[in-house]
């Protein structure tokens, strides 16, 4: 029997969640041309998602391997970025104080002022670099597992990969948060060496949803692609540790994150990756065996 399109349905799933939050908020004020916008979006990367199943019950696993990668590359800054137009409509609470209270608690202030002590320019400059490069991390860890498994280890990456990322998206619909560099006045500016304050002027400018904190992607899924190339992996791992640990640093150091925000996006990571392996396995993927 053919497997299921276990990541087609994933990706109906998360633009149905959006899209009953979409018609259902009323908190806050968004304009009418935002909402029109966010909906054009949705619909789009359904049409996209609808297309790539097509591919998926036509063709090889083979062939919709690789729409199934170029969907997820095309697709998810997309719907990340079409946030921006929703979550100013459910935002009901300022979830940024109370995890700023949070931070204050566990460090007796704030992580952005404290660091400040020893945060030498050259840190800023290689901790800004690394943050930039997120979106390489899963990418690094998808080859990685395809080099050394083959097809269905890396069908298996794909979909934790996409999981993870939408799961993230879904915890700003509930618990949409601004971060550190938004929210505080900060007495004294980070500083770099040579291009971190333009890469962080572009990042700044490439990102139109700013309530995406909590829980931290950038922490979630730089564990999970960790947890791909521990499973399937391990020379990779190794190489990929120190960046993965400094991008993690980063998202606080850098006053992108909440502490919390960290936590909460390395916890959920593993509980992720083993749902997305149960739906392969109820969906008749091929097995696969640790490395």
């Amino acid at each position: 029997m053919k497997p299921r399109p276990t990541v087609e349905r994933v990706w109906y799933a998360y633009l149905a969640a959006v899209l009953v939050v979409a018609a259902t908020a009323t908190d806050g004020f968004v304009p009418s041309a935002d909402r029109w916008a966010h909906l054009g979006v949705h619909v789009g990367v359904f049409a996209a998602v609808l297309g790539v199943h097509q591919v998926v019950r036509r063709r090889s696993a083979a062939a919709a391997r690789w729409w199934r990668v170029a969907l997820a590359i095309g697709g998810l800054p997309v719907v990340f970025s079409a946030m921006g137009w929703l979550l100013p409509a459910v935002h009901p609470e300022p979830y940024e104080f109370l995890w700023c209270t949070v931070d204050r608690a566990w460090f007796g202030g704030d992580v952005g002022v404290l660091v400040q002590r020893w945060f030498a320019p050259w840190m800023a400059e290689v901790l800004q670099l690394v943050y930039a490069c997120f979106y390489a991390v899963p990418i690094v860890a998808g080859i990685g597992v395809l080099r050394r498994r083959g097809g269905a280890e890396f069908d298996r990456a794909v979909l934790a990969l996409v999981g993870g990322f939408l799961a993230s998206y879904l915890g700003y619909l509930l618990v949409p948060t601004l971060g550190p560099k938004v929210v505080l006045a900060f007495p004294t500016r980070i500083e770099g060496l040579w291009a971190c304050e333009t890469v962080r002027a572009w990042i700044d400018a490439a990102e139109h949803n700013e309530w995406d904190c909590f829980p931290s992607g950038h922490t979630m899924l730089t564990v999970t692609s960790l947890l791909l190339l521990w499973r399937w992996n391990r020379r990779w791992f190794s190489w990929l540790l120190l960046p993965a640990l400094l991008l993690i640093a980063s998202t606080m150091l850098l006053r992108y994150h909440w502490a919390i925000d960290v936590v909460v996006g390395a916890l959920l990571a593993w509980p992720c990756l083993r749902l997305c392996d149960w739906l392969a396995d109820r969906d008749g993927w091929p097995r696969v065996t640790p490395a």
